[in-house]
């Protein structure tokens, strides 16, 4: 920030004092700290009835204009890292809202009679601009759409389960997140981010908020990381699950399920990658390679979450004698035995269907990487044409 960085010095030296004794500065560094900084720092711990501790910072010297000068830039720093989270959320829900739109704009073009309009009335003013029976129509589900999206999460939910039969089965492990973020977003536009009662009245007290009514809420980094991949897996599985409702039979459906299940195991977005990989390995309409693949894909999202052990009977039990060798393959892996992986690889670089490529970057075989076998003999290997693992 362009600031001398002794200037730190009596911020590190309170966080040291409130610090655990095992988390504390040695008194080498600390020395270092004070010898550097351009005056005399004084640190005052008390402690409330509560046991929470504070500090309280004094200095003599120069050096107290320059600390000052840091924390306003700190302070100026933290505000705008706040807005910028606060808008994030903000957009995030917005971004959600016109997903859903064009979702159902979609299905309403296929199924206009289930917006259930045709029993609708307009006003004559209205119907003077409206040029035709299916501009009407058009503009009714508009209507429609819209009325559904002015209401809350729990509205759009039953919506889409009452009106578009879907079951929605998957959103029950974390629908009172996507509530929670919603009523936040509303705070944070309708309330200035000070909380209320309405908040407090409509979401779920298992993911409540505890900030008190009439104080300001918080959008930390976390909590909208968080957010972001629950409105992802919601979305993405309800757009799946509509488009399995329309073309059941659509085979391009895997692929693209695949794809993106793929793309987040290598980015590390656990649950996701386990969501639509449930949801692909279910559906008996997709090729029975393309739902092998996926349960794959799922067992995996499992063992990264470190949640695989529920999981492991289920994957030896799994006979994959009839199938590619490569299956075999990655059942060794997720199982990390390492004398069988090591065994049946070489045949099957051989033969060209796994590459040095897909070996080094596969998240699958993350844990056979970490092994001296695979240091030693392929962590170098040369790379060879790249071939579809399908």
């Amino acid at each position: 920030m362009g600031s001398d960085p002794s200037a730190f010095a009596p911020a590190l030296l309170a966080i040291s004092s409130l610090a655990s004794e095992d988390l504390q500065l040695d008194e080498e560094f600390k020395s270092k700290l004070t010898s550097e900084f351009d005056g005399d720092i004084h640190i005052e711990v008390s402690e409330d009835g509560d046991h929470q501790k504070s500090a309280k910072i004094s200095i003599d010297g120069p050096g107290e204009h320059a600390f000052d000068e840091l924390m306003k830039k700190l302070t100026k720093r933290s505000y705008q890292t706040g807005l910028l989270y606060q808008n994030s959320l903000i957009s995030l829900v917005s971004s959600a809202e016109w997903f859903l739109s064009q979702l159902l704009h979609l299905f309403f073009e296929k199924y206009p009679d289930a917006a259930q309009v045709s029993d609708k009335q307009l006003p004559l003013k209205e119907l003077q601009t409206i040029g035709s029976v299916d501009e009407a129509r058009s503009y009714l589900i508009d209507l429609r759409i819209e009325g559904v999206l002015r209401g809350s999460f729990s509205d759009w939910t039953s919506f889409l389960k009452d009106t578009l039969k879907l079951s929605m089965g998957y959103l029950s492990d974390f629908e009172d997140n996507l509530i929670e973020a919603c009523q936040r977003r509303h705070l944070l536009v309708h309330n200035g981010g000070i909380m209320n009662k309405i908040y407090q009245n409509k979401v779920p007290e298992s993911v409540m908020s505890k900030v008190p009514v009439g104080m300001p809420i918080q959008i930390l980094q976390g909590y909208l990381d968080q957010a972001i991949d629950k409105f992802e897996r919601f979305l993405l599985l309800v757009a799946f699950e509509l488009w399995k409702k329309i073309a059941p039979d659509d085979v391009e459906r895997a692929g693209v399920i695949l794809e993106l299940s793929y793309d987040h195991l290598c980015a590390e977005r656990w649950q996701i990658a386990e969501n639509l990989s449930y949801f692909l390995a279910g559906d008996m309409k997709q090729p029975e390679i393309a739902r092998l693949t996926a349960r794959i894909n799922y067992w995996q999202a499992l063992k990264w979450q470190g949640k695989f052990e529920d999981k492991r009977r289920e994957v030896e039990d799994e006979d994959f004698s009839a199938k590619e060798e490569k299956y075999t393959l990655a059942q060794a892996a997720l199982l990390d035995d390492e004398d069988r992986f090591f065994q049946i690889l070489p045949g099957i670089l051989e033969s060209n269907k796994l590459t040095y490529e897909d070996l080094n970057e596969w998240p699958l075989f993350r844990s056979m990487r970490d092994t001296d076998t695979f240091r030693n003999i392929y962590a170098a290997a040369p790379e060879v044409n790249a071939i579809d693992p399908q």
